[in-house]
């Protein structure tokens, strides 16, 4: 790419994906710079460009370092994140992945891919390895058509917990990532996870106003957790961080946000229900690259 096309796709770009992939970006920032530094670039402009390009890398290095609900997170090479902080909750969250490692029906084995390769300790660290490059779904914003594989993929795991007898109750932008080049998703903690029905005794904090009133009446781990924090994460992936929705009407087609909007208490039916309503908001199958 030369400077000049380059120049005009930064100066169009309104967030740093239209840029930078995630795999790559801290080689491509340095082969931009070559291009659009002011030392050695005349273009006009190319100074907001290169100022751009510093607060993407920015927030694309903020992404490499999140907090989630035990502590510090970091995204690292070669496929692992590393889990820090409160060691109970680490001991918890790999504690509940072998309860569901050990799960060796059929449909488990399917569904371990949607699960960490392996949850080891590093000294006082969790460190998760997966078996392809993922991303967090924390401070990703993504068009409807990625949103809705997404949240499918998200229903169909509830949908298993909730058959194997487990309510995860943790669902949230921190605890889950996507598989870019395959459509796939994974989740990464299981600080929260009860028996489903049985009696719940931690939440997400961060995420507290996400959660089902009876949560805190009851302290049960009802099925509703599980498909309320499903539809409040799509809800933030579509740019609505408070989970809220209401505002995405403005934006989204009026029939995914009712269908993130209304209470949902059977997992099975809701993902039935999910997959007729993608029929049809999306009745010709496409598969949509996602470049991060």
């Amino acid at each position: 790419m030369d400077a000049q096309s380059l120049l005009s796709k930064i100066l169009a770009s309104h967030k740093p994906d239209d840029v930078f992939s995630r795999a790559n970006f801290r080689k491509e920032y340095l082969a931009y710079l070559k291009l659009l530094h002011p030392d050695v670039c005349k273009l006009p402009y190319a100074t907001d460009a290169v100022a751009r390009l510093n607060i993407y890398v920015e927030e694309l290095e903020a992404a490499l370092r999140l907090t989630d609900d035990a502590g510090p997170l970091r995204v690292l090479p070669n496929n692992q994140l590393r889990f820090e902080g409160d060691p109970t909750l680490l001991r918890q969250s790999q504690h509940n992945y072998e309860r569901l490692l050990a799960l060796r029906d059929p449909a488990a084995q399917h569904f371990h891919k949607y699960l960490p390769g392996s949850l080891t300790w590093d000294g006082a660290n969790l460190v998760a390895t997966t078996p392809v490059r993922v991303v967090p779904l924390a401070g990703l914003v993504l068009p409807p058509h990625h949103v809705a594989w997404v949240l499918s993929r998200l229903l169909e795991l509830v949908a298993w917990l909730h058959q194997s007898g487990f309510c995860h109750a943790g669902f949230n932008p921190e605890s889950l990532a996507l598989v870019p080049e395959t459509h796939g998703l994974v989740c990464l903690s299981f600080y929260h996870m009860a028996r489903l029905n049985g009696t719940l005794t931690t939440i997400s904090g961060k995420y507290r106003l996400w959660y089902p009133d009876a949560v805190f009446a009851d302290k049960r781990a009802l099925p509703g957790i599980d498909l309320a924090l499903a539809q409040r994460t799509a809800v933030c992936l579509l740019g609505d961080a408070s989970g809220n929705g209401v505002r995405l009407r403005a934006t989204v087609d009026e029939r995914l946000v009712d269908f993130l909007l209304t209470p949902r208490h059977n997992a099975y039916t809701a993902f039935t229900d999910y997959r007729k309503l993608l029929k049809q908001l999306y009745p010709k199958r496409e598969f949509h690259p996602l470049n991060l």
